[in-house]
């Protein structure tokens, strides 16, 4: 599997009875996942009653949200993190979620209770309409009437008479009836009494209503259109709500609480114990903790906050194919957790820069076998097997054994017979190359949460690298290069707006430099080429010397001696350049190498993380 990113180690402890600790940590060596260190901190209990109280708070709100709460996961997870301070944030986020379920439905039922309403008012206006009925002043507020307007069923019996000295208009529609009902203010209790015997609802009349009925009824459904989509879009965060895996999964680490609540104390008190700490890169959290059980030592790991000063180191890649290329990688450094794990594309770059370099297939045969009969017992050699492989699928490429160059016939072409072409291959993969690293510092600048000035300078770098190299073949590119100078200077300008048009001298020293840079970046890799070319010469020069030599056993001393002398000191120094090539013209721009290698134990003799207590 290929990653981008190294990956981040995890804080452990345990705490395990006296007499298991050297079993303990020869287990957890045994996982080759566990790096030991001793906490600078004191070990301290955990707080159960700040614990509990959080636990106790978040069933709370877990029981009075039970049938909106998003199921949670099938079994408790892993303890990451601080358990009071995991509590703590489950509290809140179950707290700030059912603050904003309840506002939301609160105020879904107020705008459902209004579109109800309006659904009323425009059926009232509509039968009004129908009957000719006159709403000028009707709906008017004054200081001495009652204006109540009811909406009743149709199996309602109120007729049209006077109740109480108050004037009742029946309007009939197609699916309720309607009463408006007038009167003194003081007799509304008793309107509303004697109307909602008979089932009636009273409709709210808005004050923004007013004009002729067919005015009304524009206003009534003018304002029915938004009120619908509010309406929709509060029904459509609710449904976010009852499915939000984030407080699903603040509902699981609650539940893992409990869980440490009621079994971790057991395991902790009572006796003395050690405190085995360190870091792990086990992809399953409760990896440690199943290694430990299966041994028959049932305790409890913990995945706390780790000690403040505390460095926490990165694993790179560790595939087969991956892992000869580190030792190139670690001369540069450490990739960080946030930079770009550059040793898994080692793997593929060294042997092509390597091969191509060094295109013999007989050379590249001598260092396959070299490897195969000493990797064992010098594993850091084992790089060379790639390059070898990749030395002679160049040597069928050039039609090159040994120095023989009419041997085989080249599969593409003769170096020393197209010199021009040999060149230009690798500065194309230059190219390549020095794009990719641009890029690269591109992805780290986003994980960073500086993609925004990455974009606005940064970005017009590679815009302008990209643009002035293809103008070499296509002219009009130079406009794309001038737009990505105006992109630069805006940028620029943008991101030191507080300094003023001075900062833009200073950043176009800055893009001189790094277009200068790039350049000489580019024009570095025309060595692969020209050491294509200086081997193939040298093997012509090892002929030419062994056929001056009359004697046969002199000439193949000649070509023996002389091959072994290329193998050697060629094979030495196309490393050399090859290393060079990828730290100075790859890494240099974007790996910064902040990170410290995780390192896992090696055996009980190593394990030197634990603390009794």
């Amino acid at each position: 599997m290929f990653r981008l990113r190294p990956v981040q180690a995890r804080w452990f402890e345990v705490y395990v009875p006296h007499a298991e600790t050297v079993r303990t940590t020869e287990i957890l060596a045994r996982t080759g996942v566990v790096e030991l260190e001793t906490d600078p901190r004191l070990a301290a209990a955990p707080d159960t009653h700040k614990l509990g109280y959080f636990v106790r708070r978040g069933r709370a709100l877990i029981a009075r949200h039970q049938d909106e709460l998003p199921p949670p996961r099938n079994r408790p997870g892993a303890l990451i993190g601080n358990p009071v301070h995991l509590a703590n944030q489950a509290l809140h986020r179950l707290r700030v979620w059912s603050a904003r379920l309840e506002f939301l439905q609160e105020r879904l039922a107020e705008r459902q209770a209004e579109r109800v309403d309006l659904r009323y008012l425009d059926e009232a206006l509509r039968a009004m309409r129908r009957d000719g009925v006159d709403p000028d002043g009707l709906f008017s507020e004054t200081r001495f009437l009652c204006k109540c307007l009811f909406v009743c069923p149709k199996t309602s019996r109120l007729e049209a008479v006077d109740l109480a000295g108050q004037t009742a208009l029946v309007v009939a529609g197609p699916r309720h009836d309607f009463r408006i009902l007038l009167g003194l203010a003081d007799e509304r209790p008793l309107i509303q009494h004697l109307v909602v015997d008979q089932d009636c609802e009273q409709v709210g009349i808005p004050p923004w209503l007013s004009g002729d009925l067919p005015n009304r009824i524009l206003q009534v459904r003018t304002r029915l259109k938004p009120l619908e989509r509010e309406i929709g879009a509060l029904e459509k965060d609710l449904a976010a709500l009852r499915t939000d895996p984030a407080i699903g999964a603040a509902r699981a680490d609650l539940d893992t609480l409990a869980w440490y609540l009621d079994k971790a104390a057991r395991h902790l008190a009572g006796q003395e114990i050690c405190h085995v700490t360190g870091w792990t890169t086990a992809p399953d959290p409760e990896a440690l903790q199943a290694a430990l059980w299966q041994a028959g030592i049932q305790v409890v790991v913990r995945y706390p906050d780790p000690p403040f000063s505390a460095a926490t180191p990165v694993t790179t890649l560790q595939s087969w194919w991956a892992r000869p290329f580190r030792p190139l990688l670690l001369l540069w450094g450490t990739p960080d957790r946030k930079e770009v794990d550059p040793s898994g594309l080692l793997a593929l770059l060294v042997p092509l820069l390597f091969g191509y370099m060094f295109p013999d297939l007989g050379h590249g045969l001598l260092l396959v076998l070299f490897v195969l009969l000493f990797g064992r017992r010098w594993p850091e050699i084992r790089f060379l097997l790639p390059c070898g492989l990749a030395a002679m699928a160049f040597g069928l490429i050039f039609g090159d054994v040994f120095g023989f160059h009419d041997l085989i016939p080249a599969l593409w072409l003769k170096p020393l017979d197209d010199p021009i072409i040999v060149m230009a291959v690798p500065l194309g993969f230059g190219v390549a190359i020095l794009i990719l690293g641009l890029v690269f510092a591109g992805f780290e600048a986003k994980w960073n949460d500086e993609f925004g000035p990455w974009l606005a300078v940064d970005a017009a770098v590679l815009e302008l690298y990209m643009a002035l190299l293809a103008a070499l073949a296509w002219p009009p590119a130079l406009g794309i290069a001038a737009l990505a100078l105006v992109h630069f200077s805006a940028g620029t300008l943008w991101q030191c707006r507080r300094q003023g048009l001075s900062s833009l001298a200073a950043a176009l020293g800055r893009l001189l430099y790094s277009l200068f840079e790039l350049l000489l970046n580019t024009l570095s890799f025309a060595r692969v080429g020209a050491f294509a070319l200086a081997h193939a010469a040298f093997s012509h020069t090892i002929m030419t010397l062994a056929a001056g030599v009359e004697n046969p056993l002199a000439w193949w001393l000649v070509v023996i001696l002389g091959n072994l002398f290329a193998v050697v000191l060629e094979g030495l120094v196309v490393f050399v350049q090859t290393t060079r090539l990828v730290l100075f013209e790859f890494f240099v721009h974007f790996l910064r190498a902040e990170g410290r290698l995780f390192r896992p134990v090696a055996g009980p003799a190593s394990a030197g993380g634990g603390r009794c207590a």
